[in-house]
C-alpha cells in the first residue's frame, strides 16, 4: 500500500514539473470575439508572420495589386498554401496572399501559458535582442508591431518571438498591457496625432501601414490601433467611421476626406488634423508630409469630417 502511494505521488510530482517547465501550457489566440467572428480564426487555422514587414497581395503575385501590409508576429488565419504562396485572412476579416515563407504555423509566440503582458511599439523603429546579455541584436521591428512578454527586467521585458524563439525588448519606444486586458487603451487626439507625425518623411507605398512605407489610409489605421481606436482599413469604409463633423468645427485629431475635385462625389484621401488648418497624410509624390487647408486645391476637394477620439 505504501509502495503505491509513493508510486502516486511520484507521478503526481513529475506531472507538476512538467506542467511548469513547459511554460503552464498553452492559452487561446489572443483575439477578440468580434475579431474572431470577422476572420474564423481558431487555433487549428492560425499561424503568425515571421518577418518584421509583410506586404499582402490581391493574388499570389507579387505584380498584383499590393492590399496591405501585414507586421511581425501578427496572428492570421491559413486558408490555403500554392507553390511558394499562403492565402491568409487577417483579424479584420480582409484576405489576400503573402509568401509562405514569411509564415509560421507555429502559434508559441501567442499563445504560451507564461505569457503576462502584450507589448505594442510606439516608436517608429525598436530592435529586439537575443541571447542572454540582451547586447546581440536579433530583428528590427517597427511601429505598431505587437509582441508578448513572459517576464520583467529592469529596464526591458523578455518576449516571445515566432519559430520558437525567444528575445528582449527594452522598455523605452514600448507600452506594456496586461494579458488579463489584452486591449490597448484608448488615447487622446492629441496623442493620436502625435503617432502620426512619427511616420513623418515615411515614402508612400500603395496599401502600407509601416514605417518601409504607407498609403494614408494606412497611415490613420495603423496609428489609432496604437492608440485603442481600431477603425477599418479602407477608404470607404473609414469615410463611414466615427461620428461626423461640419468642417467649421475641424479640431485637432479629425480625419479629413478629399475627393479628386470640386464635386465631392468620391473619396480617395485622408488626412489627420494637427491644429492651426494644418493636416498630415501620405502623398503619392511626397510621402507622409504636413499641408494646409489654406491651400485652395485641398479645402475645394473635402467632402467629410469623422471624429474618432
Amino acid at each position: 500500500m505504501k509502495k503505491k502511494n509513493l508510486g502516486t505521488r511520484t507521478i503526481a510530482v513529475i506531472t507538476l514539473l512538467i506542467f511548469i517547465l513547459s511554460g503552464c501550457g498553452n492559452r487561446d489566440i489572443p483575439i477578440s470575439s468580434n475579431e474572431q467572428l470577422l476572420s474564423g480564426i481558431t487555433s487549428e487555422n492560425a499561424a503568425v508572420i515571421t518577418e518584421a514587414v509583410v506586404d499582402m497581395f490581391e493574388k499570389p503575385d507579387i505584380l498584383s495589386m499590393r492590399t496591405t501590409q501585414v507586421l511581425y508576429n501578427q496572428v492570421v488565419k491559413v486558408i490555403k498554401e500554392e507553390n511558394a504562396w499562403m492565402n491568409i485572412t487577417l483579424l479584420d476579416g480582409s484576405s489576400g496572399w503573402v509568401k509562405s515563407k514569411y509564415v509560421s504555423r507555429d502559434t508559441y509566440s501567442v499563445t504560451d501559458g507564461s505569457i503576462n503582458n502584450k507589448i505594442i511599439v510606439t516608436a517608429k523603429i525598436v530592435d529586439v535582442y537575443s541571447g542572454n546579455t540582451n547586447k546581440v541584436k536579433y530583428k528590427k521591428i517597427v511601429l505598431g508591431t505587437e509582441l508578448y512578454s513572459i517576464g520583467k527586467t529592469k529596464t526591458g521585458y523578455d518576449v516571445l518571438m515566432p519559430e520558437n524563439k525567444r528575445g528582449w525588448i527594452d522598455e523605452g519606444g514600448v507600452i506594456a498591457v496586461p494579458i488579463s486586458d489584452n486591449i490597448i487603451p484608448k488615447t487622446t487626439s492629441n496623442d493620436f496625432v502625435q503617432t502620426i507625425k512619427k511616420f513623418n518623411g515615411t515614402i508612400f507605398i500603395l496599401g502600407g501601414i509601416s514605417r518601409w512605407g504607407v498609403d494614408s489610409s494606412g497611415l490613420v489605421y495603423i496609428s489609432s490601433k496604437i492608440n485603442g481606436v481600431d477603425v477599418p482599413r479602407e477608404l470607404e469604409d473609414l469615410k463611414k467611421f466615427g461620428t461626423a463633423v461640419q468642417e467649421k468645427n475641424i479640431q485637432v485629431g479629425d480625419l479629413i476626406f478629399f475627393s479628386t475635385d470640386s464635386l465631392k462625389k468620391d473619396v480617395y484621401d485622408v488626412g489627420v488634423c494637427t491644429g492651426e488648418n494644418e493636416f498630415v497624410h501620405s502623398s503619392t509624390s511626397r510621402g507622409v508630409i504636413t499641408e494646409t487647408l489654406e491651400d485652395s486645391f485641398f479645402k475645394d476637394r473635402i467632402c467629410a469630417v469623422r471624429r474618432i477620439f
